[in-house]
């Protein structure tokens, strides 16, 4: 503020308001590509983290029930999706039959729905859309491999080994993501 004329207080003129403005809008301006930025990792990240957690409680659930359980994709009504998009979520539940579907709504221990944000897409390898613990731990079969994609970039995997344990990997930017 400004003393105009002794004791008289005068605010800032128009012209002050309005440099004043454009400065924090330009500051703004610069900040606002490294904060989305900042925000696409987070999101990345918390995506991978709660599937890798989802995974290891699979496989810790199989083995402290002592029975196989089932890890798929979820289409959000209880039952497996068909295709390896996890972006929806996940199902997990009791599976002694090797079946692709949980045989009753009493057989689901956890159905996870809309976990990540709607800019993150998770799919898992084709040909493998699912994870099957036997009462060991162990999942049989080839390694599995979920993608986590913000944008047309592939950000990280959550990779799960022979023996259950999952395991992440991130990817710097400029590799793309291998599923539209």
């Amino acid at each position: 503020m400004r003393k105009d004329a002794p004791g008289r207080a005068a605010g800032f003129s128009l012209m002050e308001s309005m440099i004043v403005v454009a400065i924090l809008a330009i500051l703004a301006g610069l900040a606002l590509p490294g904060f989305q930025d900042l925000l696409r990792r987070q999101r990345t990240a918390a995506a991978m983290h709660l599937l890798s957690t989802e995974l290891a409680l699979a496989r810790n659930t199989a083995i402290s029930r002592r029975t196989p359980v089932t890890l798929c994709p979820s289409r959000g009504d209880g039952r497996c999706r068909s295709d390896p998009d996890w972006s929806e979520g996940w199902l997990l539940y009791r599976d002694p039959q090797r079946a692709t579907q949980p045989a009753s709504p009493a057989d689901i221990l956890r159905d996870i729905r809309q976990p990540v944000h709607a800019s993150i897409r998770i799919q898992s390898t084709v040909g493998r859309q699912r994870v099957r613990y036997q009462p060991g731990g162990f999942s049989g079969g080839s390694n599995l491999t979920v993608r986590v994609c913000a944008g047309a970039h592939l950000r990280g995997e959550v990779i799960v080994n022979n023996a259950g344990r999952p395991r992440t990997r991130r990817h710097e930017d400029g590799v793309p993501c291998p599923f539209p």
